[in-house]
């Protein structure tokens, strides 16, 4: 191929114009070139924006952003987190991905919310003593109390045979409806008051006392130290009967209360034995026993 230049040292012009064509040919060769692969950089790089910003698909979408970022980074590498990696965004944290996340956000729906209150829980109920604790202090024994409404049977079937009521009352000063020393063992303790009733049958009488006291304290300790006996009651104007010690009686507690018999008879002779009325005894007690719980029952 000619340089361009004749034998004679002249240009040969003719291939100088052949090689300007070439030349030129060739740059416009790589201009073709230059904008293809600019165009196809610039096709890529609207395609990678398109996925960052549509999500990828939600859940591929945060490790191909990474990818795009760091193209020598792996996937593997980019899931896992450096010391030095910055924080999670508002949105990284509302929208955890993967078992872990899941776990933490199920814990977290657990949790109650800081100054959420508490689900409210139902009322509790009331609480209900038993008969034998309600009766043993004044403080929850406060129902009416009375000789006629704690002992309001007008006749009574004890030992098969029926009883019928005399007469009742309720006397202050304990020691006055007392005898043989048990006025003294119930001052000590405070007596409150004494409620009496009588019942008889023919001309036995049994007469139950009770004594009223604060606590179950104080008519245990009446009951340890116990000596003496109620006073038999009758009408007023009727003769008078074991209103002096040596008649038989019986006595017990229960919760707040001191109960007592006496049993004798309603003929004249003063503490005159009564078998009927002694064999009674212990069955008034009974009752007595029965209708001071019955108050703790709410009957």
């Amino acid at each position: 191929m000619s340089d361009g230049w004749g034998t004679d040292s002249t240009p040969d012009w003719t291939a100088l114009a052949e090689r300007n064509e070439r030349e030129q040919a060739r740059r416009k060769r790589l201009r073709t070139i230059g904008t293809a692969a600019a165009a196809a950089l610039a096709v890529g790089g609207i395609t990678v924006t398109a996925v960052v910003l549509g999500g990828g698909g939600a859940r591929g979408g945060g490790s191909a952003e990474r990818l795009a970022q760091d193209p020598a980074s792996s996937p593997a590498v980019a899931e896992q987190p450096s010391s030095s990696a910055a924080a999670p965004t508002a949105s990284d944290s509302a929208a955890p991905s993967g078992p872990a996340s899941a776990s933490a956000s199920a814990a977290t729906s657990a949790k109650p919310r800081a100054g959420a209150s508490a689900t409210p829980s139902a009322p509790a109920a009331p609480t209900t003593l038993d008969p034998l604790t309600a009766i043993s202090s004044a403080a929850t024994d406060t129902a009416p109390l009375d000789p006629g409404s704690l002992f309001p049977a007008a006749t009574l079937s004890i030992g098969g045979r029926t009883w019928t009521r005399l007469t009742d009352a309720a006397t202050a000063t304990c020691w006055q409806a007392t005898t043989g020393g048990l006025g003294d063992v119930l001052a000590a303790q405070n007596c409150r008051t004494l409620l009496r009733v009588t019942y008889t049958n023919g001309s036995s009488a049994v007469t139950i006392g009770v004594a009223v006291l604060d606590g179950k304290a104080q008519a245990d300790a009446a009951s340890a130290a116990h000596q003496g006996q109620v006073q038999g009651l009758v009408k007023a104007g009727s003769t008078a009967w074991c209103i002096t010690a040596g008649c038989a009686n019986t006595h017990a507690a229960i919760g707040r209360y001191g109960y007592y018999t006496v049993s004798g008879t309603v003929k004249p002779g003063g503490n005159t034995a009564d078998p009927v009325a002694t064999a009674a005894g212990p069955g008034f007690a009974d009752y007595a026993r029965t209708r001071l719980l019955a108050r703790g029952s709410g009957h």
